[in-house]
């Protein structure tokens, strides 16, 4: 059973969409229009959404400044400033406070004293260090080329700080023009160093690590040992009492702990807190999972709850803040409300017309915020890429192919929307990030165009066909005439001068007996594929066939020489293709044939009625022809034409027979029969039909009434020769 050609059209239109989407969607500059527009499209039709209350930003900005009577510079404020922040926010039950500050310098020792007590006192202050890139001039050549190495470096804040901190961390980030969407988790270039968010949501979960510790214990996990026994060993100050890096690496080098650890939360959901079952899973989730991720942003900047950072001074003691701060994660920071010159901006999928960007700080705060909720954005893995992209390019380009050209447009419209819905639901509700750039600005156009454009081809194909199957009914102008547009049936015909070729085969009727139809369908085939020739070269068309009788029809501006020429040839080239047919073997039955030859107006076009035409001559040129071919049978002869076609030719060899009145004809007509071309006739027989026509002249031919004959010649004292009864006989000029 063969498969059906459409089907495999569309599955070749649904495998090249496939393939283009993989080509185009899986490459640097795809992947990055990805971030650039598809990622941007699926935020703003998300739209906001609300960050964790516990999760606060307090901010640095020109508000505070003036408020507190300080420089526009924030690095020049007084670290003392800093040591009462952290007081009042560790009064208030603060759960970590995270400075995304650098404090590489010593500015005044006494403050810095009094910065680094606070931070001691809290015993949960994350300060931020420096990553800095450095290149290693190089010192060898090899292969002809000089090698350099790229070393990144952690820059501490000064030692009293840093000493005085529970961990340091950077928190690496591309500046403008570059687009951020993504962060390290663990900068893998400066020895998997844990950033910031990472860091201050382990020590947001200091007093669940007990109970971590305990689930690990529990399930046998490998190189426990290199883990501090407790939370107070795991809270020492310092990042040497921070196991973090261990926690990460037991992690990674056991890719079924995790699931072992998840499994064993869920076993203890009947007892313990649910909050805390909630942090661990976030804390084990980070620690197996990717170095990096894609920031789920919670909406434009201020997004997370930001506090300014004067309203955490205030001198009032029972000022009342706008949100509670106990247990929460305090992030302080640079961040501007209304100021788009901000220094610390990032461009993101919300930076503001206006110039005002995310924040370095806030986009700490949302990557804290994303871990702790597990709603970073999911990025299909590269397998999960590929049958997606390729899925839908099959799937939209074979779906395309077989539907009809006006519906094309529409349906890949419709299935762009209801892909960019499903993106949109999956993007909403678990946070996956499905590719659109490609799907819906390459392969969905490119998939309609396709089809379009084969169908366009079919269609020509088809219309080919139609052409090429009406060509052998119709002349090629009418077939042109019709393919613009059925109102060529209804028109007026078009009145010409015309030239009209009647032939008619002798014993039809017999073979037509005596053959099978299938036997005489081959043989008349064969015999029509020998007359049409002819006329088809001369540049005729066959207007009618009708058992064994052909008419063709030659259209003219008037009774020009040149086609009237051509149609004497081709007469003489019919009776010539057959008798070569009669003689070709194997020889069933002999078909002579008898040419009848007109010319005149005619009218040419449709005729017939309802839902049935055909293309025809019509006048009295067509009978006229027919009854000339007719006559041949009388007359013994093999091409009779009328006068009019043989007027003032040259190169031909023809004989007048005389004047005919022709049945059903009011005047009488003269006729030649056309005999063959000068060139191939000899001296005698042009001497004998030139004797032929002068004892021709002044004789009328007169068609006999059947069965009035002998008795009507005798009775009107005409010459009686050696005729038949029931044929055309000469009489006098004059007549009876």
């Amino acid at each position: 059973m063969s498969a059906d050609p459409h089907l495999i059209k569309a599955a070749l239109v649904g495998l090249f969409i496939a393939a283009a989407g993989l080509g185009a969607g899986l490459t640097p500059l795809g992947l990055r229009l990805e971030q650039d527009i598809g990622l941007d499209w699926l935020f703003q039709l998300r739209g906001p959404r609300a960050a964790p209350p516990e999760v606060i930003v307090v901010s640095i900005d020109r508000e505070s400044s003036v408020r507190l009577g300080l420089s526009k510079k924030p690095r020049q404020w007084p670290r003392s400033l800093h040591a009462e922040l952290i007081r009042k926010l560790a009064d208030k039950g603060a759960a970590v406070i995270a400075f995304d500050i650098i404090f590489e310098q010593s500015r005044n020792p006494a403050h810095d004293r009094e910065f680094a007590d606070a931070i001691r006192a809290a015993g949960n202050v994350v300060l931020f260090e420096y990553l800095q890139k450095d290149t290693v001039p190089p010192d060898t050549q090899q292969a002809g080329r000089l090698s350099t190495v790229n070393i990144e470096k952690l820059v501490p804040p000064i030692p009293v700080l840093a000493d005085a901190a529970i961990a340091l961390a950077p928190f690496p980030l591309p500046k403008v023009p570059t687009k951020v969407s993504q962060v390290y988790l663990f900068k893998t270039g400066a020895g998997d160093v844990p950033t910031l968010p990472v860091t201050a949501l382990h020590v947001f979960a200091l007093p669940s690590h007990d109970t971590l510790y305990q689930l690990l214990e529990d399930i046998g996990a490998a190189s426990l040992g290199i883990l501090p026994s407790n939370t107070g060993a795991a809270g020492q100050q310092g990042r040497v009492g921070l196991p973090l890096g261990e926690l990460r690496a037991l992690f990674l080098s056991d890719s079924g702990l995790k699931d072992k650890v998840l499994a064993k939360l869920r076993e203890s959901r009947a007892s313990g807190d649910r909050r805390e079952r909630e942090l661990l899973h976030s804390l084990v989730a980070m620690y197996a999972g990717r170095a990096d991720m894609f920031v789920n942003f919670y909406g434009p900047p201020r997004s997370i709850t930001t506090i300014p950072y004067y309203h955490i001074l205030e001198r009032n003691p029972d000022a009342q803040l706008p949100v509670d701060i106990t247990g929460a994660a305090v992030f302080v920071g640079f961040s501007e409300q209304l100021q788009p010159e901000q220094k610390d901006g990032f461009f993101t999928v919300y930076s503001q017309a206006s110039g005002l960007d995310v924040s370095g700080v806030e986009i700490a705060a949302t990557t804290f915020a994303n871990l702790l909720e597990r709603r970073p954005l999911i990025q299909p893995a590269w397998g999960s890429q590929i049958m997606i992209l390729g899925l839908w390019g099959l799937g939209i380009g074979f779906v395309l192919r077989l539907l009809p050209g006006v519906s094309i447009i529409a349906v890949a419209m419709a299935a762009s929307i209801l892909y960019l819905g499903a993106a949109y639901l999956a993007f909403d509700r678990s946070a996956y990030w499905l590719p659109l750039v490609t799907p819906l600005l390459w392969q969905a156009p490119l998939a309609a165009v396709t089809a379009l454009l084969w169908r366009y081809l079919d269609v020509q194909r088809e219309k080919q066909n139609i052409r090429r199957a009406f060509g052998y009914h119709l002349p090629t102008q009418v077939v042109d005439e019709l393919a613009s547009g059925t109102d060529a049936l209804t028109a007026n015909g078009r009145l010409t001068h015309g030239i009209c070729l009647a032939t008619d085969a002798e014993q039809y009727t017999r073979l037509s007996e005596q053959l099978a139809p299938g036997e005489l369908r081959e043989l008349m085939n064969s015999y029509y594929a020998a007359i049409f020739e002819p006329v088809r070269r001369a540049g005729g068309a066959v207007s009618d066939v009708v058992g064994d009788a052909m008419l063709a029809i030659w259209a003219a501006k008037s009774s020009e020489p040149r086609t009237r020429a051509g149609v004497c040839r081709a007469a003489l080239a019919i009776v010539d293709a057959v008798d070569a047919f009669n003689r070709a073997p194997p020889v069933k039955a002999r078909l002579p044939t008898r040419l009848g030859i007109h010319c005149g107006e005619i009218m040419i076009g449709h005729v017939g009625a309802l839902d049935h035409f055909e293309y025809r001559a019509v006048g009295d040129i067509v009978n006229t022809a027919t009854r000339i071919e007719g006559l041949n049978k009388q007359l013994g002869t093999r091409i009779l034409a009328s006068t009019s076609i043989l007027h003032g030719l040259d190169g031909f060899v023809s004989r007048p027979v005389g004047r005919f009145l022709l049945a059903g004809k009011s005047k009488p007509l003269e006729l030649h029969e056309l005999v063959g071309h000068s060139s191939a006739t000899d001296a005698d027989q042009i001497a004998f039909h030139a004797q032929f026509a002068i004892g021709i002249e002044g004789t009328v031919y007169l068609t006999l009434p059947p069965g009035q004959g002998l008795g009507f010649l005798r009775a009107s004292g005409l010459p009686v020769n050696n005729f038949k009864s029931d044929t055309k006989v000469p009489i006098p000029s004059g007549g009876p």
